[in-house]
């Protein structure tokens, strides 16, 4: 794989930061690249480390910007406490890694560390830059472990620019800039502070605009919650609607009139009693059945609690009386 090149199409994407963000060239990194770059970065104090930054270039309605997705390091380099240098052995490794880890990344930057001298770009850094990432798109990325301090910078038409932020999983971090003295000329403020005031207004209008996303945001939860409850409630309503339409429960329907004579003290009046037609269903079968077993129950431990009653004592039959011997004699 090669560096990207100044003919290579950028990818249509969003953003992954707030719609305001302002840069000379916005650079987006994944929170797990970040990862990497800084537990590479730490991993020696003593000596400078380096290798490429692999992701792509997009675009938006904004312009272009870096999507760092991935780190590659470079093992192979040669490595002292105050420089390091990019060996052919290193590009090897570097560019079988991006081939066999990251097939679809592009080499976008590269980094290397200053552990314990600032994030200053030296003058090799920048030939470095100038020469092997002079890409308008490239970026180079040095930070100091000891301190934390991180430093990007871009290549532009005036020649190596800092970029004041950069974003991480889409949070603003602050990279290091040169300082330079604010001067005023002939009543006129220099250019570095209105620059400063610039970006402070840049910083305003995002926090401006992240308040109206947040506000929108809740407007939208909200509709979506009541849309949801209306519709809970129309298709409760509908349903029991729908149930009373295709209910196999049918009243009983009347089929006549049956005329009945009662007599109210010295009148008799006639009394029309309702016969009517109702197929049973099947629920309330059973709940018929119930009731008739139930029937049955009472009447079995009735008679139960009859069998239980002794009976009266039986009264003895007399035996037949032999004949007297003397009258059978006669």
């Amino acid at each position: 794989m090669k560096p990207l090149s100044k003919s290579d199409k950028p990818v249509r994407y969003a953003f992954p930061g707030p719609r305001g963000a302002t840069a000379p060239l916005r650079v987006a990194v994944e929170r797990a690249a970040y990862a990497d770059l800084i537990a590479h970065a730490k991993e020696s104090l003593e000596a400078e480390v380096c290798g490429v930054l692999a992701g792509h270039i997009c675009e938006d309605d904004r312009g272009l910007f870096v999507h760092v997705e991935a780190v590659i390091r470079g093992n192979a380099a040669n490595e002292s406490a105050t420089h390091v240098t990019f060996t052919q052995a290193t590009w090897d490794a570097i560019h079988l890694a991006l081939e066999r880890d990251h097939p679809k990344l592009r080499i976008v930057g590269w980094y290397h560390t200053h552990p314990g001298f600032g994030v200053e770009f030296s003058e090799m850094d920048l030939f470095i830059q100038q020469n092997f990432f002079s890409g308008p798109t490239q970026i180079a990325l040095v930070t100091d472990p000891l301190s934390g301090a991180v430093a990007i910078a871009t290549n532009t038409s005036s020649g190596i620019e800092y970029l004041p932020r950069y974003w991480v999983d889409g949070r603003e971090q602050l990279g290091h800039t040169p300082v330079r003295h604010a001067t005023v000329t002939n009543g006129e403020p220099a250019e570095d502070l209105l620059q400063t005031v610039k970006a402070l207004e840049a910083r305003v209008a995002q926090l401006i605009q992240s308040q109206d996303d947040l506000q929108t945001l809740f407007h939208r939860v909200v509709l979506t919650i009541g849309f949801v409850a209306c519709l809970a409630i129309i298709g409760t309503v509908g349903y029991f609607v729908y149930q009373s339409y295709t209910s196999r429960f049918e009243p009983p329907r009347l089929n006549s009139f049956v005329p009945v004579p009662i007599q109210i003290g010295d009148k008799s009046v006639l009394i029309g009693v309702g016969v009517v037609q109702w197929d049973v269903p099947p629920e309330l079968n059973s709940v018929l059945l119930q009731m008739e077993q139930l029937k049955r129950d009472a009447a079995a431990k009735e008679a139960a609690a009859k069998a239980l009653i002794p009976a009266p004592a039986a009264t003895p039959t007399p035996s037949p009386t032999k004949p007297d011997a003397d009258h059978e004699r006669k």
